[in-house]
């Protein structure tokens, strides 16, 4: 156990010990080499107080990228993390079809073309052909009723004549015929009658064996012809009995019964009527000939055929673009997020139930910053305020603008969005991130740099100055920190030379030089 002497000569010897290592730094001090200092003077401007809160960074858009043809995926061109540029291919379709409408569509003009350098070259002429036609077939339906008006009635009491003329023809060559069949009867009937006596006379004779086979045989021969025509004659002569119908006679007589009423019916009236009519015809294809040709028709077909050749232009235009809707491009410019279809896989278009995007690319050159602010605070902002945002990575100072401001309150605070370029700061979706908002300005405050002031605490700090060549601390009251700034509200000398850096080198009387720029 350590008794009190033992204690007191501890503790006189501890001082010892310290007085000299005070001592001895104070000499090395002297003796060692001056800090090199960056400097800087307080400075009188305008102080801008702000309010932080915490948010994150979110992609200003993303998208999904779907298919614009549904079809098998053939080739992938992008893959997750790659930089794209808006309009960037990035898969393919099978595009067989659209290839294929595409050349249906190509020939469908080319027949439209077709049509109208065809219809250009002679639709003025063909419409001026119709009005020739249309003259000439009026003339000559009016030369037919003339000649009608003036032949109708001859020529059909001509043709009545004619038809009693026919019909006593008829008459007199059926009894002509009648007469010679009769007689044709008589005679057959004599020449029967004399070859069957013979034929009976010769048969006895060749059954008693007085003349040969041969003879007979032509005795009977002769027999039979004299039979075969007797049974002609009295046919020829039964279709001349009293009421039998002769046809000639009945269609010569018919026809006179046509031609008689005709006459009785006045039938030239007819073809009269029908002669006018056709003139009127005829006169009404020529006017309308005529109109066509004096509004120049042939323009509007003219213009028909050109609309479709328009129409066809335009459906070509929808096949190539639906052909190259195969090309599955980027919207936006921004980063490919994720996959989400592989080559073999099959795309659907965005407006079916079961479909999938094929890639999810989001905008990273334009970025939201997303907080949430209490309702208190929420009218200190405004659409189109800048505010600014930090990175605990020490990004710092980024400006945003306010972009949007929620309508509604959640849990007592309002939702908003502000938006950040991002071409060079190389900030990231997710990152946490501090939005500093202006609340008020003063001016013609005090400022030094922030780190100037170090241990800063209720209200003050510590800061270097240089006096002579030597650091000397000062304590100092202090305002708000506003952009890498503070207020000083401790009224320095104009000129003092506050040290900005190497602080941690330095004590009250360390030397110091100060950096040459």
């Amino acid at each position: 156990m350590i008794n009190k002497h033992t204690l007191k000569n501890l503790s006189l010897w501890l001082f010892v010990i310290i007085c000299c290592f005070g001592t001895n730094t104070v000499m090395a001090q002297k003796a060692a080499a001056p800090v090199t200092v960056s400097v800087a003077t307080p400075r009188r401007g305008t102080f801008v107080s702000a309010k932080d809160y915490t948010g994150h960074l979110q992609p200003n858009a993303e998208v999904k990228v779907f298919a614009n043809v549904s079809g098998e995926i053939v080739s992938l061109d992008a893959k997750v993390g790659q930089s794209i540029s808006k309009g960037d291919a990035l898969a393919q379709s099978s595009s067989k079809e659209a290839a294929l409408a595409v050349i249906r569509a190509e020939s469908a003009l080319s027949r439209a073309e077709s049509q109208l350098t065809t219809t250009e070259a002679s639709a003025q002429a063909r419409i001026e052909s119709q009005l020739a036609v249309a003259q000439e077939a009026l003339m000559a339906a009016q030369g037919k009723l003339v000649e009608t008006n003036s032949l109708a009635e001859i020529r059909i009491r001509n043709q009545l004549t004619q038809a009693e003329t026919a019909y006593q023809a008829a008459i007199a060559t059926i009894e002509r015929s009648k007469i010679n069949a009769e007689q044709g009867l008589e005679r057959a009937k004599v020449e029967l009658d004399k070859n069957k006596l013979e034929f009976e006379r010769n048969k006895i004779l060749h059954e008693k064996q007085h003349i040969s086979d041969s003879n007979f045989e032509t005795v009977e021969r002769s027999f039979k012809v004299s039979q075969t025509r007797y049974e002609e004659a009295v046919a020829t002569a039964e279709q001349f009995k009293e009421g039998a119908i002769h046809p000639s006679v009945e269609k010569a007589k018919a026809d006179l019964a046509v031609t008689q009423k005709i006459v009785e019916s006045r039938g030239w009236e007819r073809e009269i009527a029908s002669a006018e009519s056709k003139v009127t015809q005829a006169q009404a294809s020529l006017n309308t000939a005529q109109k066509l040709v004096e509004a120049k028709s042939w323009e509007h077909e003219i213009a028909i055929a050109r609309a479709a050749v328009t129409q066809a232009n335009e459906q070509l235009k929808l096949a190539r673009e639906q052909l190259s809707d195969a090309t599955i491009k980027s919207p936006i410019d921004g980063v490919v997020a994720t996959q989400h279809l592989n080559v073999g896989d099959h795309a659907l278009l965005a407006a079916s139930p079961t479909s999938k995007p094929v890639f999810t690319v989001v905008s990273v050159d334009t970025l939201k910053a997303v907080w949430n602010i209490p309702t208190g605070d929420a009218r200190r902002i405004n659409n189109g305020d800048l505010v600014l945002i930090s990175t605990d990575s020490g990004i710092r100072n980024i400006v945003g603008t306010v972009a949007f401001i929620s309508p509604t309150v959640k849990d007592n605070t309002v939702l908003v969005h502000a938006t950040v370029q991002n071409l060079k700061n190389g900030l990231k979706p997710g990152t946490a991130i501090t939005i500093s908002i202006k609340t008020g300005e003063r001016k013609n405050v005090q400022l030094l740099p922030l780190r100037s002031v170090l241990n800063i605490q209720n209200g003050s700090g510590t800061i270097f100055v240089i006096e002579g060549n030597v650091a000397r601390t000062k304590q100092v009251s202090i305002g708000g920190v506003y952009s890498g700034e503070i207020e000083v509200t401790s009224q320095l000398a104009s000129g003092t030379q506050v040290i900005v850096d190497n602080q941690h080198h330095l004590q009250n009387g360390t030397r110091v030089s100060i950096a040459q720029d």
